[in-house]
């Protein structure tokens, strides 16, 4: 091979070499893959309002300042609460409630509700808790935390909870229990009352005190 032959082939070599090179330094790299990105699972409502009813009859509502619901489970979250129960009962009571905020359960129908709770209802009872939860099924409301009670005729009851059965107008209070009554106190672990605190007992620790001033006040201490 003549001198200029092999200068030409060494060039074509050379071209080659850096031709694979480019290539190679040039192709893109394989892109990483996309992050996946995931709806919001949490709608958020100004003010809104939800119902619960069966066959016509309205059970209870609540209005609320805002809402946020959960997209997966359809749980609600409530802010600055404000709702109604109606009890159909020969009177039609309607039970007013207030609340800082609550959670509403989709699948077990059930309102939980906390936050200088306050309940009252058209025949003037009043009930003050820290928290409450509503059972739809049961008409059943237990409230919790620094609970007082007060009715029409001016009986009163504080205990740290509370199991309201609506339908049968029956209470239960546990824990730290006071009741008063006209000139009556009684104080003790547990406490039963029936058909508007007409009817009620006191069991575990339990003392009663008649001839009270009325000066002496449950709710005040």
């Amino acid at each position: 091979m003549s001198t200029r032959n092999k200068i030409l082939a060494g060039l074509i070599v050379i071209f080659f070499v850096c031709l694979v090179v480019w290539v190679v330094k040039t192709t893109p790299t394989t892109p990483p893959p996309q992050e996946k990105i995931e709806p919001p699972t949490v709608m958020e409502y100004e003010g809104n309002t939800i119902v619960e009813e069966k066959d016509g009859i309205i059970f209870w509502e609540l209005t609320c300042d805002k809402m946020l619901v959960d997209t997966i489970t359809q749980n609600m979250e409530l802010i600055g609460v404000r709702g109604k129960f109606y009890q159909h009962d020969e009177k039609d009571t309607v039970w007013n409630l207030t609340g800082a905020r609550g959670v509403y359960y989709q699948n077990d129908k059930m309102v939980f509700v906390e936050g200088d709770v306050i309940v009252t209802n058209s025949e003037e009872a009043e009930l003050h808790g820290d928290k409450l939860e509503w059972f739809s099924e049961e008409e059943k409301l237990i409230a919790t935390g620094n609970v007082k009670i007060k009715n029409s005729d001016g009986a009163k009851l504080a205990s740290d909870k509370v199991d309201w059965f609506v339908k049968e107008e029956k209470v239960t209070a546990t824990g730290n229990v006071k009741v008063s009554r006209e000139d009556m106190r009684g104080y003790g672990d547990f406490a039963i009352a029936m058909e508007n605190f007409k009817k009620f007992g006191i069991m575990g620790h339990a003392k009663v005190l008649n001839g009270v001033s009325e000066d002496d006040d449950i709710f005040a201490q």
